[in-house]
């Protein structure tokens, strides 16, 4: 898990289970993306929550949930959107 502290003392991250954010206060958290299941194409998407952009298709869940997680850490291609 990566995680960037902010000049504000905030914490942006891609949010899993391992970390117990309760813990440390007030919790807001934004979704980044979706994982689907595209019914036509027979393969699991990836979404931009914010654009709402198909970012990649692949074959299993796992694979785009793997995808997912490096794109939108930090030093990701896509954690600038987050921002």
């Amino acid at each position: 898990m990566k995680i960037l502290v902010t000049k504000e003392g905030g914490v942006q991250m891609l949010h899993d289970d391992v970390a117990a954010l309760e813990t440390l206060g007030k919790v807001e958290i934004s979704r980044a993306s979706h994982v689907e299941f595209d019914n036509e194409k027979q393969k699991w998407f990836v979404q931009s929550a914010k654009t709402m952009k198909v970012l990649g298709f692949f074959d299993s869940r796992e694979l785009a949930l793997a995808w997912e997680r490096d794109f939108y850490s930090p030093g990701g291609d896509g954690w600038q959107e987050l921002i």
